[in-house]
């Protein structure tokens, strides 16, 4: 009787309303092939996930003859396809794979739910060291991999209890319920090794019964550190920002570079504005017209130019923490300093300045995911933080129709 409880609760947890199986997630051995950044070892998890499915993967990569160890620079993937299932072997998978050093991917077709996804995050780069790391060992601390292709659906559902009609005792039900919150503690408790910002997974675990937590807006990829596996909209040299696209940029990138959502950004920015302004006006030194400025800046040998504008506050609330946007020589990037004016926020420039001494100063706040390739911007960034993934390509063009180019007074 507990056990049939415990499995119904948890698989309410994941937002599941299928009966209770105890058919194993397939897993099986696709081949070596060349991946995007060089030879990988491609695995497949399908099926609905349920206890042991943990050892059936590590016996998998036996079968097949694949380590970290073997060749520690050959990527192992294992791609995921799966309506969710048991939340504990979810989390025991994720843990695996980051212990295996296997990245993880939802392909293009395929859709990754509840305890998928939970295993999804353990998805993880080539280890900085081969050496096997048991079971009972400290987690690695190493950058995530976790990818998902155009198509792919990913999603994630808040625990709740659901039992079955009938009777049952009440030590059983607390027990069922008990395990489940158990689980979630487990997650919370790893999270910083997973690269989740604890402050986050409420995000994951908010929506009611009826939801489910998809990761398919351009916030919810950033927040959990996943690589969106769509380059065809580039931002190539020339490219023509806007407004807009700069004030998304800013805001997005100030939040995403330390893994926190942007949402409430977008206000912060706006008040930050409002009072930079209001101020600006009581001083009377005409930096209220120029709150959202431009400014030409050397790049070597040659010219570009910075926009800049207030979108925060510092801690202590004396400062504001201003954004400079540089369209770049190679990609758009954005960097943050600390200042009460424009003409203190540009002192240390002299001259026509350089944007790589600037970018570089020590007045340059440090913000970074700890991963140059996810540090860099792309045209994800450039839109609202809640527009769906699939959609980004149309408001960038809806900005550029719509808005002028951005350009040095």
């Amino acid at each position: 009787m507990i056990r049939r409880l415990s499995v119904a609760i948890v698989l309410a947890c994941l937002g599941l309303t299928a009966p209770v199986s105890s058919h194993a997630a397939d897993v099986e051995f696709e081949g070596i092939t060349n991946g995007q950044f060089g030879p990988e070892a491609r695995f497949r998890l399908e099926a609905e996930i349920v206890e042991g499915d943990t050892a059936r993967v590590k016996q998998a990569l036996v079968d097949a003859d694949i380590s970290v160890q073997q060749d520690p620079w050959r990527r192992i993937v294992i791609a995921l396809d799966s309506p969710g299932g048991d939340y504990h072997e979810g989390l025991n998978l994720a843990l695996a794979f980051r212990r295996l050093g296997l990245a993880t991917v939802v392909r293009e077709t395929d859709a990754c739910y509840s305890a998928c996804a939970v295993a999804f995050l353990g998805g993880v780069d080539l280890p900085k060291d081969p050496t096997p790391v048991g079971d009972d060992d400290p987690l690695p601390d190493q950058k995530p991999s976790r990818t998902i292709e155009k198509g792919a659906k990913l999603g994630f559902h808040a625990p709740y209890l659901s039992v079955a009609e009938g009777s049952y005792d009440a030590a059983l039900v607390e027990d069922a319920y008990r395990a489940a919150v158990l689980g979630i503690a487990r997650l919370v408790a790893v999270a910083d090794r997973l690269h989740l910002v604890p402050a986050e997974l409420p995000r994951l675990l908010a929506p009611g019964r009826d939801e489910m937590y998809m990761a398919d807006d351009v916030d919810s990829v950033r927040v959990l550190g996943i690589i969106y596996n769509d380059f065809s909209y580039q931002i190539r040299d020339g490219y023509p920002f806007s407004h807009s696209m700069i004030l998304n940029g800013c805001v997005n990138r100030y939040y995403h570079l330390g893994r926190r959502s942007s949402s409430d950004g977008y206000q912060i920015a706006l008040s930050s504005l409002e009072e930079f302004i209001e101020g600006s006006q009581l001083m009377e030194n005409g930096e209220d017209a120029i709150a959202f400025g431009v400014r030409e800046i050397g790049q070597g040998t040659v010219s570009t130019w910075l926009a800049y504008m207030p979108i925060a506050k510092t801690k202590d609330g004396d400062r504001f923490v201003w954004c400079l946007f540089s369209p770049g020589t190679t990609g758009p990037t954005t960097f943050y300093k600390a200042a009460g004016t424009i003409e203190e926020l540009f002192s240390e420039l002299k001259g026509r300045g350089d944007l790589w001494d600037f970018t570089s100063s020590p007045t340059t706040i440090a913000l970074s995911t700890g991963d140059w390739v996810d540090d860099m911007m792309r045209a994800i960034d450039l839109v609202p933080p809640h527009t769906k993934l699939d959609d980004v390509t149309r408001q960038l063009e809806s900005y550029r129709k719509s808005e002028q180019a951005v350009t040095p007074r």
